[in-house]
């Protein structure tokens, strides 16, 4: 069995320690397409071997927040977001600059030309493992509005060489021009390249982590990657955070800040 830590940066996302586990897909889709409904004998494919092998260890994570934001044709954005912080009210000052504080702290816009736009995540995934590939996939089994308006930029690393914050970019659809994230709804997926079992353990992200991650992250420079490392960017980091022994560094501030066992609503398990 493979042990794979996991937290959200809460200086990064103040609400992030009511983030929800990650949900199997695999369970999801045969309770919700499957089980759940009367369809007797004509949905078998949950016994199809090349399904299984595809949907093992894949995984959803839910938005942390009720969020929706919108773009025009010229490129201008509106935004709201849900029980925290209020819909924004043109009429209301103070819920039209919380509403701008949080677009500005969440949502980096990469390119309005290319409609490309990052929701900042915090979220991190790491393991005590050697090596372990992890890619970040777009939602592809899910009805809802991210996947139906979004196409999401994938992305893979090694969690077990590499210890690095998610995000999540995308660009707007042709022709859509909103989107609505629910914390009751799956934004992404990621896919754990193993066959092995994995047990996700949760861990308070601390000043600690903060520090050294920050200190990996500033290995990029001010103009991001190097031209030079391009073709071979992943090896040279992974090299700079084995040379410097921050996997040994971070699974000892981790382990000793373990949070207790829960369930996939986040419930403390008995």
């Amino acid at each position: 069995m493979i042990t794979i830590y996991w937290s959200i940066n809460t200086q990064v996302i103040p609400e992030g320690l009511r983030v929800l586990p990650p949900v199997p897909i695999k369970n999801k889709l045969f309770e919700d397409r499957i089980r759940s409904k009367s369809y007797g004998q004509e949905l078998l494919y949950d016994k199809c071997p090349a399904l299984d092998n595809e949907l093992t260890n894949l995984y959803g994570m839910k938005s942390v927040y009720d969020y929706n934001l919108e773009i025009d044709d010229q490129g201008k954005t509106e935004y709201s977001s849900g029980d925290d912080h209020g819909a924004v009210s043109p009429d209301d000052a103070f819920q039209k600059t919380a509403n701008e504080d949080f677009f500005n702290q969440h949502i980096m816009v990469r390119s309005l030309a290319g409609r490309l736009f990052s929701f900042i995540q915090g979220l991190v995934f790491f393991t005590d493992a050697r090596s372990l590939i992890m890619s970040q996939l777009p939602a592809f089994m899910e009805d809802n509005s991210v996947m139906k308006n979004t196409i999401l930029i994938p992305g893979q690393f090694d969690i077990g060489k590499y210890f690095r914050p998610l995000d999540m970019a995308w660009h707007f659809r042709d022709g859509c021009n909103r989107i609505e994230f629910s914390r009751e709804e799956i934004s992404f997926y990621l896919k754990f390249h193993t066959k092995e079992k994995i047990k996700f353990q949760r861990f308070l992200f601390t000043d600690e982590l903060v520090d050294l991650s920050g200190a990996m992250f500033r290995t990029k420079g001010q103009d991001g990657h190097s031209s030079k490392f391009k073709y071979d960017a992943l090896k040279y980091y992974y090299n700079i955070f084995d040379k410097y022994n921050f996997k040994n560094k971070m699974l000892k501030i981790i382990k000793e800040n373990l949070c207790k066992e829960e369930d996939l609503e986040g419930e403390v398990v008995k």
